[in-house]
Order: structure tokens, then C-alpha cells, then sequence
């Protein structure tokens, strides 16, 4: 116990009258009262001595209670800081140094506005006006500057401080890197209007493309009429009907991207060596122009699993992007790489990929892409170029991204303004090696030249009559699949059979291809099948075989089409009943 003011006081007295008396006086009680005085001195010292040692406990807990402090709010994952009411930075932790790519110490004193990005200070002080002069909190977002010149989302969650004689008010702001997770947000949109756009352009590219099926197989019956009967007067006219026959097959084209962009075209993967499509992609796209290209493939450079037809269009699409970022003309160079995502040097790339992929980059040394628009260049209808007959239609990036992601892979991107622009397709390793076919002699079969059409759309139809009985054919007509299985069934029975059936994929409120054929199985084995559709996304277009079909035919086709097709499923069909491939 501490020794209270009054007995200090009252020992103080007598040890004064003790050294006041007289000396033979003293020395007869000295000894006795000097003994209690030299106690409570030392209980006393002894007092301060653990007083002392547990003020230095205390004070070395406060300090170890405070570097902890210091630690978290330093080395915390928010951003931490404090700012005055005039909008300076008073108080700050590493976090949000690391962020803004400062010292910490440098960040004191200077107005938090310089870090924000110039088209968000609105919204900042619009929020903090409110903070300074009411006490609820905000939350907001914008975008931050690093003092590299980058740029970041942030949310922002304030909350103010009263003020006081010596400071003013304060407002604390806890500050969250947002940029992965509006980059997530920004993907999911896109890929949600991607999903709604494909879905309209594939519904209007079907349409689209039995309506051009009919044109086109009308101009060219005229087109053959003409030319028996030409004149004088026909020559002019047969050069207009080819006109517009060069014009339905641009139509075509169009029609064939926007079936591709909407989930279409369902890819027919075979393994592939990517200079087999690669150089046939670069020579398409820059003949006739001032540009070329290069390219390095390994000789150790996996195969791939690809539809090469597509990847064609997909690797076509992008080197044309790159000739055309190259007025003056240049070279455009592919290289091709194998790629293992599951590495350890991989893992932090931006994309999902798991397993082995070929990576090929098409890099030119163009005008570039500005970092503001580099993020909509997948967007559909999206272009910097200029409209026109060709240029600026926005599809081309947008279905090289849908084909490229159909067959399981990816496409990145990344360009400087006036330096040039690299972009790199991920492909799928195979695990197969390419089987060369067997050359087997084939059989003929006799050719009934009885054809059956299906389709639930009337004009076609009666083009389709046309074109069969132009080719040397008869044809019958169904509307949908149950009135065909039925005239197939009469013809069988009757001794009068088709020899082959087109049948329409996609039937309107009946039935379609793949369930009429599964019909027509039933009651012939044999059956000479070929689908047709404007659409391209039903794995049947595809994988025609597997579901009975000896051929497809993709709407619009032409009457050589149609003609190529009808002569070569009778050796189909023989190879079939022999067990040949």
C-alpha cells in the first residue's frame, strides 16, 4: 500500500523533533525511532520501485498495442485514409499508397481530388459536400489515377467526423480496389447481350436465308432460261440476273456471320495442323492488298481440334482487321506456340483455360487501338472504321470471338496507340493423330430418280420442285414431317419408293428433320437422306451421319449445290449398306 500524505507528514515531524533534541536525548531513542523511520522509507521505496515496473509494463503494452495498430491499418487490404474538410489528405496507409503509386508521406497535405479521374470529380464532390456538412455515411464508385497514368475503380465507403477547435472536420474513407469485379460485371453484360443479340440475328438469319434461298433458285432458273432462249433482248437481261445472283450470294455471307455470331455452326472438330487453315486465312484476307504476312510454326507444334472451315473465317476476320490498320501496307506476322495453362507461368493469365492449347498471335505494327474502346472491339456492330460497303459492320471481331469460344478456346487482345496491335487465339490441343481415309472401290446403285421434299415453307417448296425436275428429276412436296412419312410409307407400300428425301431441320409447330427421319428409319433402313436449314447451331448440320443423314444442305443453296448433293448420296448410301467409310 502506498504511504498516505499524513502519515509522510507525521514521520517528517518526528524525525525533525528527533534531530532537534538533545544529543544524550536523541541517542537514548534513536536507535528505536530510526529503525521505524528507515522501514517506512524503505516500504515506501519498494512501493515506487513496483509502481515504476508496472507503469513500464503498461506503457511497453500500449507501444506493442500500437505497432499492431500501425501494422493493420498499414498493411490492411482496403485503403485507409482521412481527410480534411478542405479535401487534404491528413492521415493515409500503405494500401492506399500502393494503390495510387506514392509514398505514403508525400500523399500528406496533398488535395485527394488530383487522384481522381477527371470525368468522376463530380461525383466526388458531390458526395463529399455532404459528408462535411451531415454526419451519414456515403458509399460511391469512380475511377482513381495512379500517378503512372493508369487508372482503377474504386468504392469509396465515408464517413464523417464532427468538428473540433483544433482540426475541423474530418472524413474517413475505407477505399476497395472494384477493377476485377466491374471487369467481371462488364463481361457479364456483354455476354448477356451477346446471348439476346444472337438470338434475334439467328432467328432473322433463318428467315433470312429461306427467303434467299427462293430468290437465288429462281434467278437462276430464269438465268437457264435465258439462256435457251436467248435474244437480242435476254443477253442484257441474263447479265442483271447475274447481278443480283453475285448479290444474294454477298447476302449469303452476311447471313453465314450472323448464323456464326448467334451460337451457330456448330464446329466439326478434327485434328488439324494450324498452318493448314493459318496460311489459308492470311492468303484469303490480303490478296490483292499491299500488305503480308509471315509466319513461325515449330516443327514440334501440337495439332489442334478445330472446324478448319471456321477457323478460317475466325483467323480471316482478324488478320483483316490487321491489313486494314495498315493503310500504307507491312507485314503482318504469325506465330504459333504450344501453350500449357496448367503451368505455373500461366496461371495468372486472365483466362479460364485448363489444359494444352496451340496460342497464335497475328501481331501488326498498325495505328493501334485506343485503351478506351480496346474493351468494345467484341461487341457487336461495333467498328472504328468508317462505313461502307465493306468496312465498319462491327461483326468481324464479334464472330472470330463467338467461333473461338465455340471450339473451347479464347481470344485476347492488347494494342498501343501508334505502335500496333497483337491479337492471340487460344485453339485446343488434340490428343489424336490425323487418320488418312481408305480409297475403297464403290458399288453403283440403281438411281430412282423419285425425290420427296419437305419443308413447311411453300415458296421453297416449289423452287425445290422446279430445280429437281430441271435436274432430271421427280418431286413430291410435304408440308412437315407427318404428312412425308406418310407419302413415304404409300410410295413403299405401292412398289413406287422415292429413292432420296430432303428434309427441312426446322418445322413451325410440327414436326422437323431429325424426328421425321427417326420415322422414316423405322419403316426403311436404307433410307437416301439429306437435311437442310438455314440454321447452323443443331448439332445435326454438324454431325449430319450420326443421325442417319448421307448430306447436308445449308440454306441458300444453289442448283449445283443441290445437284452435287443428289449425286453423291446413292454412293453414300452403297458404302453404308457395305459397311465402308
Amino acid at each position: 500500500m502506498s504511504m498516505s500524505k499524513q502519515k509522510f507528514d507525521d514521520l517528517r515531524r518526528r524525525a525533525e523533533a528527533m534531530l532537534g533534541s538533545d544529543s544524550d536525548a536523541f541517542l537514548e531513542n534513536s536507535h528505536e525511532e530510526l529503525s521505524a523511520i528507515l522501514h517506512e522509507l524503505r516500504t515506501h521505496q519498494i512501493e515506487l520501485e513496483l509502481q515504476n515496473e508496472e507503469l513500464r509494463r503498461v506503457q511497453e503494452e500500449l507501444l506493442q498495442a500500437r505497432d499492431q495498430y500501425v501494422d493493420l491499418y498499414d498493411f490492411a487490404p482496403v485503403g485507409y485514409l482521412t481527410l480534411s474538410d478542405k479535401n487534404l489528405i491528413v492521415e493515409a496507409n500503405l494500401t492506399v499508397a500502393g494503390l495510387l503509386g506514392e509514398e505514403k508521406k508525400s500523399l500528406y497535405g496533398q488535395p485527394f481530388s488530383r487522384f481522381i479521374f477527371h470525368e468522376d470529380q463530380d461525383i466526388f464532390y458531390k458526395h463529399f459536400r455532404v459528408l462535411i456538412a451531415a454526419t451519414e455515411r456515403r458509399e460511391f464508385e469512380l475511377r482513381l489515377l495512379r500517378t503512372d497514368g493508369d487508372w482503377f475503380w474504386a468504392k469509396l465507403e465515408c464517413v464523417p467526423r464532427a468538428k473540433n477547435d483544433q482540426s475541423g472536420a474530418r472524413v474517413r474513407i475505407a477505399l476497395h480496389d472494384i477493377t476485377e469485379a466491374k471487369r467481371m460485371e462488364t463481361e457479364f453484360t456483354k455476354a448477356k447481350k451477346l446471348e439476346a443479340t444472337a438470338l434475334l440475328a439467328g432467328g432473322i438469319a433463318h428467315d433470312f436465308n429461306n427467303l434467299l434461298t427462293v430468290i437465288m433458285g429462281n434467278i437462276e432458273m430464269a438465268q437457264a432460261d435465258m439462256l435457251i432462249y436467248s435474244t437480242l433482248i435476254g443477253r442484257p437481261v441474263i447479265n442483271k440476273l447475274l447481278d443480283a445472283r453475285d448479290a444474294c450470294l454477298a447476302a449469303t455471307d452476311l447471313t453465314r456471320k450472323f448464323l456464326t455470331f448467334s451460337a451457330g455452326g456448330e464446329p466439326f472438330k478434327k485434328p488439324t495442323p494450324v498452318k493448314t487453315f493459318m496460311t489459308d486465312a492470311a492468303s484469303l484476307a490480303l490478296a490483292g492488298s499491299n500488305a503480308d504476312f509471315e509466319c513461325s510454326f515449330p516443327d514440334d507444334l501440337w495439332l489442334v481440334d478445330v472446324d478448319a472451315g471456321q477457323m478460317v473465317q475466325a483467323v480471316g476476320n482478324v488478320i483483316t482487321n490487321a491489313r486494314d490498320a495498315m493503310p500504307q501496307g507491312g507485314v503482318i506476322r504469325i506465330r504459333a506456340e504450344n501453350y500449357d495453362a496448367d503451368s505455373e507461368k500461366n496461371r495468372q493469365r486472365p483466362h479460364d483455360l485448363k489444359g494444352k492449347y496451340v496460342r497464335v498471335s497475328i501481331q501488326d505494327h498498325g495505328v493501334g487501338i485506343p485503351w478506351e474502346i480496346l474493351t468494345k472491339v467484341f461487341d457487336p456492330y461495333f467498328s472504328s472504321k468508317e462505313m461502307g460497303k465493306i468496312k465498319g459492320l462491327g461483326l468481324g471481331l464479334t464472330v472470330s470471338h463467338s467461333i473461338i469460344k465455340r471450339h473451347g478456346g479464347a481470344i485476347e487482345i492488347a494494342s498501343r496507340q501508334d505502335v500496333g496491335t497483337t491479337v492471340s487465339l487460344y485453339l485446343p490441343a488434340s490428343d489424336k493423330q490425323i487418320v488418312a481415309p481408305v480409297s475403297t472401290p464403290r458399288k453403283s446403285l440403281p438411281v430412282i430418280k423419285k425425290i420427296l421434299v419437305m419443308d413447311d415453307e411453300e415458296l421453297i417448296r416449289i423452287i425445290n420442285r422446279d430445280m429437281l425436275q430441271r435436274l432430271g428429276y421427280e418431286a413430291e412436296v410435304a408440308c412437315d414431317g407427318e404428312e412425308a412419312v406418310q407419302m413415304y410409307a404409300e410410295a413403299h407400300r405401292a412398289g413406287f419408293p422415292f429413292g432420296a428425301v430432303i428434309l427441312d431441320l426446322t418445322v413451325k409447330g410440327g414436326m422437323g428433320g431429325r424426328e421425321t427421319m427417326e420415322r422414316l428409319r423405322e419403316l426403311d433402313p436404307d433410307i437416301r437422306a439429306i437435311v437442310a436449314s438455314g440454321y447452323a447451331n443443331d448439332p445435326v448440320m454438324s454431325n449430319f451421319r450420326e443421325y442417319g443423314f448421307l448430306d447436308v444442305l445449308h440454306k441458300p443453296y444453289q442448283l449445283r449445290d443441290l445437284e452435287r448433293s443428289l449425286g453423291g448420296i446413292f454412293d453414300a448410301a452403297e458404302d453404308r449398306k457395305t459397311g465402308k467409310k
